[in-house]
């Protein structure tokens, strides 16, 4: 799979770019220094992951998967360098946010579900599917399922492999919000903006820190960014 980078108007937009189903070939899809360059850029202010064409990503292709079990060593290691590649994601400094249209399935949902926001355009179709195919996810999906919905309603969704529509993702807790196809670019645009703040970075950094630090450490550094963004604010004189 090929990633295409645009920024327009401090809106960010990583497209995964195999259509018409965007299907995953490889765990590792993107060179880490490449992704991790493209979120530092200092005109970001926020993202969109998204898919070219009708589909947001249709899962792993099952030929490259069949061939990499070959190398159960060499799989597992690319395995661990793709879900380095969702933590970029999920750690980024900026909102992310995926735009879901079509299907969104398997290594598809695991690389949505690793984004802070997801919005379903009315037709995406949403699952966990591998085990229909005597697989079970790999990149992520049973850790990242409970986290969007719980516990009991992952294993389920797992076990089952079942899809689900836009509507009932949103119910479960799949995607945050669903609107027609013609509206989705727009409301993403609209919601990312909304959150735009020049201390963006500083609270991402501080809300990403409960997950990847001690809860000590955590809160010590949540003080020192308070207190850089309070002598900046004050600097500024009274408004």
């Amino acid at each position: 799979m090929k990633l295409r980078y645009d920024v327009v108007d401090g809106i960010g937009r990583i497209t995964l770019a195999a259509p018409p189903r965007n299907l995953l070939d490889h765990p590792e899809f993107e060179e880490r220094a490449t992704l991790e360059a493209f979120l530092a850029k200092p005109e970001l202010e926020a993202v969109i992951v998204q898919g070219e064409g009708r589909h947001f990503c249709a899962g792993a292709e099952l030929r490259s998967l069949r061939r990499l079990t070959a190398e159960p060593a060499a799989l597992e290691a690319a395995l661990g360098r793709g879900k380095a590649l969702l933590d970029v994601l999920s750690y980024a400094r900026v909102p992310v946010l995926a735009l879901i249209r079509g299907a969104c399935l398997g290594a598809g949902l695991e690389i949505a579900l690793s984004c802070h926001f997801r919005m379903a355009s009315e037709n995406a179709l949403l699952g966990l599917p591998e085990t229909g195919l005597g697989l079970m996810p790999g990149f992520g999906g049973t850790i990242l399922a409970q986290e969007a919905v719980g516990r009991a309603k992952a294993i389920e969704l797992v076990l089952s492999g079942r899809l689900v529509g836009a509507e009932e993702a949103r119910v479960l807790g799949l995607v945050d919000a669903v609107a027609p196809t013609r509206e989705l670019a727009p409301k993403a645009v609209a919601f990312l903006r909304s959150l735009v703040r020049d201390l963006v970075r500083a609270i991402m950094e501080s809300i990403h820190n409960a997950r990847r630090l001690p809860r000590a450490e955590a809160m010590a550094r949540e003080a020192a960014l308070f207190l850089q963004v309070a002598r900046a604010r004050f600097a500024r004189g009274p408004s």
